[in-house]
């Protein structure tokens, strides 16, 4: 009888295992005065994974574990990404926990989930997939509700978990279909099926199971209210890190269903950047909570980011890897900007909050109007050039269509995004945008972050080029 030992690699789940350790060791943090310990060992864990994920290049060869998990230099830019967004909303968490007894529990969650997104990402098998989904989502769904007083907060918990649990049956439902169609759950047997039926069914319903993380039309329902019931670190996170990791792991499928020769996921991936610009651009121009209109703006984000996917060549998919990471740090820090104008532990501004923000913190306005302008797309940002990088591998693919309306519906976007910077700058009276804490630490944070967009958009052309030598060297 022939026994195969499994292929362990603990170097290849370095990260991981760091990540693992520290959220379970926060969790005991339980004394008095521990919510700042709790704090500090979680950035320190987010900090060392990102320390040691460049130390993963070169060392792996492609897959470990028997094909399960796979880290190539795409998927090591991707985890790089989504510790960025957890570390960012880590440093901004301060103000959400203060008087809270479960401090620990907060940042404990934020670290699974952390460790939920390295899974997805580096995941090459569905059961893993499925694994790496539920780690990610189950935090999320607590944190939502981390605030008990408050109505929204509940009640966009439960909206998010009845959503949430929907989508995981649609990916258990592909799940099973694709094992019946290709015999086994490993991706890598899409390249070689030939085209059964049962097979591309399965990943149909396993793609909208994953459009469900990047709130994309018409799975976005859940994202309005998740946004504005829960901590605005929380929202901040939501809205940029599962994004990150379930566009990683549909740009390996774009490329495994290249491979094997179907036309559907391109078709299917264009509807969904259609309605997303649609849907996303409409809905905000009527919003007056300033982090509602920032949900509607992630979906429509996200349907630019999308139009990247019907591509399937390695122009289109580092115009999507550029425009996540322009995006983790514009809407970032929209977010943090938000932070310091909110009461802590109450409902997220209002637009109209912000009168004559320019007036009392002319530099906070400032920064909050580069990211305004740069989720728009208007030059000299990054938001532009991530636009314009993936127009244009759109216009190259023969997408003319789908870049027309994306034109059209930025133009409807400047209308949304500009209201903020008016108000601000022009708006009459005296607002009710100093109710927050705003630390010398998250200033800094701020500025960093409105100099990188500003940075991305007068210098573009290293970061783009960089991120296109990672994609040409993508392992499927």
């Amino acid at each position: 009888m022939n026994f195969a030992l499994p292929d362990v690699n603990l170097v290849a789940v370095l990260p991981e295992l760091i990540l693992l350790a520290a959220a379970v060791g926060v969790l005991f943090f339980r004394a008095p005065g521990s919510n700042g310990m709790a704090l500090g060992t979680a950035l320190a864990a987010v900090v060392l994974s990102v320390l040691v994920t460049p130390f993963l290049h070169g060392q792996l060869s492609g897959t470990a574990f028997s094909g399960a998990i796979g880290k190539d230099d795409a998927a090591l830019f991707f985890i790089f990404l989504a510790d960025l967004a957890v570390l960012v909303a880590l440093a901004l968490s301060r103000n959400d926990t203060l008087g809270d007894g479960n401090g620990e529990a907060y940042y404990g969650l934020l670290l699974f989930a952390l460790f939920g997104m390295h899974v997805m990402i580096s995941a090459r098998d569905l059961l893993v997939l499925f694994l790496g989904l539920e780690i990610l989502s189950l935090p999320f769904y607590v944190l939502t509700g981390f605030h008990r007083k408050r109505r929204e907060g509940l009640e966009g918990a439960v909206k998010y978990f009845l959503l949430g649990s929907f989508s995981s049956a649609l990916f258990l439902l592909g799940m099973a279909l694709y094992y019946g169609g290709a015999g086994t759950t490993s991706l890598g047997a899409l390249s070689s099926a030939g085209q059964p039926v049962f097979l591309f069914a399965g990943l149909a319903f396993v793609t909208a199971g994953l459009a469900f993380k990047i709130a994309a039309v018409p799975f976005h329902m859940w994202a309005p209210d998740v946004y504005e019931g829960a901590p605005l670190s929380v929202a901040a996170c939501i809205s940029v890190a599962p994004k990150v990791a379930a566009f990683s792991v549909l740009l390996h499928l774009g490329l495994l269903y290249a491979g094997s020769g179907a036309n559907f996921f391109p078709w299917a991936a264009a509807a969904m950047a259609a309605a997303g610009m649609v849907v996303g651009n409409l809905a905000a121009l009527r919003q007056e909570g300033l982090v509602r209109m920032l949900a509607y703006s992630g979906i429509a984000q996200a349907g630019y980011i999308l139009m990247g996917l019907p591509l399937l060549s390695p122009e289109g998919h580092s115009a999507v890897a550029f425009y996540l990471f322009v995006y983790l740090v514009m809407n970032l820090g929209a977010f943090a900007a938000a932070m310091t104008v909110a009461a802590p532990g109450k409902k997220g501004p209002r637009i109209m909050d912000l009168a004559g923000l320019a007036s009392r913190r002319p530099f906070l306005a400032f920064a909050m109007a580069v990211f305004m302008v740069s989720l728009a797309g208007l030059p000299p940002t990054g938001g532009f050039f991530a636009k314009f990088f993936i127009f244009k591998a759109a216009l190259g693919e023969g997408w003319l269509a789908l870049v027309l309306l994306a034109v059209v519906m930025s133009v409807v976007s400047l209308f949304y995004y500009f209201r903020v910077v008016v108000v601000m700058y022009m708006g009459q009276g005296e607002g009710t945008g100093d109710r927050g804490v705003e630390s010398p630490f998250s200033g800094a944070l701020i500025a960093f972050m409105a100099l990188v967009t500003l940075a991305t958009g007068l210098l573009p052309s290293p970061v783009f080029h960089g991120i296109q030598s990672i994609f040409s060297r993508i392992i499927l």
